[in-house]
């Protein structure tokens, strides 16, 4: 027979704003390794510009839906604040987010419901390292309590910090969109989504219009989809629509840089 461990071991997935070729990316995979050896653990390094909190949220909506109920994400992002760090530790859909109160998980959620607990250490308000004097604790605890936050030694948490994503706005037929996350890649992200698209499209064809010059008037499945240096538009992971050029950067060939609009015309 098996011998099954006694202590609860999750699926924990670190996403930081390390570069692989930087030191900090290399302690952090120590860190985890030594702290919790009998846990899978995946590290992405996601090197965002610091405090861009809606291009965090994106890319959350992009990749944590394909992640199992269980998983326990720890997303180490550096913010924009002056003021003392404040972290949080949030559970939804079955699985677990710890982060900074900077805005980012109610971005992400979208969803007033969800309940957050603080994290913060009360003998240490100013942190120089997350990573190790937060989240790892945190998460020790919870382990302790087998995952139920509601037994945690966790505070409740009544006030979080909210920011506003830009909304698509319709006028005459048109939607005027914006984009708000660039990947690796170059693909450009808008901030509609498939449903809202088919809400208000009805079915009806469509143009994308990038610029005075070019638009795009059909929804491809693939990248490929289209030749090799040809512009696309399509619903990826997330269901949100993004921009991109077969075998290209659609931020360098098209210019569609972050807070770019782009207008979303329906035919009448």
């Amino acid at each position: 027979m098996t011998h099954q461990p006694d202590t609860y071991t999750p699926l924990i997935h670190l996403i930081c704003d390390f570069r692989v070729e930087s030191p900090d990316y290399t302690v952090a995979m120590a860190k985890m390794a030594t702290e919790f050896p009998q846990s899978r653990t995946l590290i992405t390094p996601q090197p965002f510009k610091k405090g861009h909190i809606l291009g965090q949220s994106v890319f959350l909506k992009l990749v944590l839906n394909e992640f199992p109920e269980g998983t326990v994400h720890i997303c180490r992002f550096g913010t924009m604040s002056r003021l003392p760090n404040r972290f949080v530790v949030a559970k939804h859909q079955g699985k677990f987010f710890m982060g900074p109160d900077s805005g980012l998980f109610p971005l992400y959620f979208d969803d007033d419901s969800i309940q957050y607990f603080n994290i913060t250490p009360t003998e240490n308000i100013h942190i120089f390292d997350p990573l190790k004097e937060v989240y790892i604790p945190a998460l020790k605890q919870l382990i302790e309590a087998k995952m139920d936050l509601s037994t945690a030694v966790f505070a409740a948490k009544e006030m979080m910090i909210r920011s506003s994503p830009p909304q698509p706005t319709l006028s005459n037929g048109m939607m005027r969109l914006t984009v708000i996350y660039n990947d690796y890649y170059g693909n450009a992200y808008l901030n509609i989504n498939k449903q809202t698209f088919d809400e208000v499209g009805q079915g009806r064809p469509f143009r994308l219009l990038l610029n005075s010059t070019m638009e795009i008037n059909r929804l491809s499945r693939s990248y490929n989809d289209v030749p090799e240096g040809m512009e696309l538009c399509m619903f990826g992971h997330g269901d949100i629509m993004q921009i991109a050029v077969n075998a290209g950067s659609a931020a360098q060939y098209l210019s569609l840089n972050e807070d770019k609009p782009v207008v979303l015309q329906f035919k009448e």
